[in-house]
C-alpha cells in the first residue's frame, strides 16, 4: 500500500503574533512555526517560504529570512521602532508530494520599545 498526497500540511493556528526587541542583531531567530503533515514519506515532507510579503514596500527577505526546513524565521536587519512598529508576513508550508499541497499562517510582528532616545530639550515657553 502506497500513501497518495491527500493532506495538506496544517499549522497549529491561521494567525501568530511575534514579539521583536527594537535593536536586536541582525542574525536574531525572532519565530518559528511548525506545520505538520499526516501523510507518509515524501508527501509528509514540508518545506516553509514566505508568499506575498512587503514590508514598506520592499520584499521581506530585505528584513527577514525562514529556514525552509523547519520555519524558523531570522532578522536580517536590525529594527527601529520609532520607523516600524508592526507589520505582517504570510508563510506557507508546502509538502513534497505529487502535486505538492500547501497551507498559509499569518505572522504579525510586533515591534517592542526600548528606552533607547535621549531626552530633547525644548526651549521654554515665552510664558514661563
Amino acid at each position: 500500500i502506497t500513501d497518495i498526497n491527500d493532506n495538506a500540511p496544517r499549522f497549529d493556528a491561521s494567525s501568530y503574533n511575534a514579539y521583536v526587541m527594537e535593536n536586536s542583531a541582525p542574525g536574531a531567530s525572532i519565530f518559528a512555526l511548525t506545520a505538520l503533515d499526516p501523510d507518509q514519506e515524501q508527501n509528509s515532507y514540508v518545506s516553509y517560504s514566505f508568499v506575498d510579503s512587503r514590508i514598506h514596500n520592499l520584499p521581506v527577505s530585505t528584513y527577514l529570512s525562514i529556514n525552509s526546513m523547519n520555519g524558523t524565521i531570522f532578522a536580517l536587519r536590525s529594527f527601529d521602532y520609532e520607523e516600524l512598529k508592526n507589520f505582517q508576513i504570510n508563510v506557507q508550508a508546502r509538502d513534497a508530494g505529487v502535486p505538492p499541497l500547501s497551507s498559509s499562517a499569518t505572522v504579525n510582528v510586533i515591534i517592542l520599545d526600548q528606552n533607547d532616545n535621549a531626552p530633547v530639550i525644548v526651549s521654554p515657553s515665552e510664558h514661563s
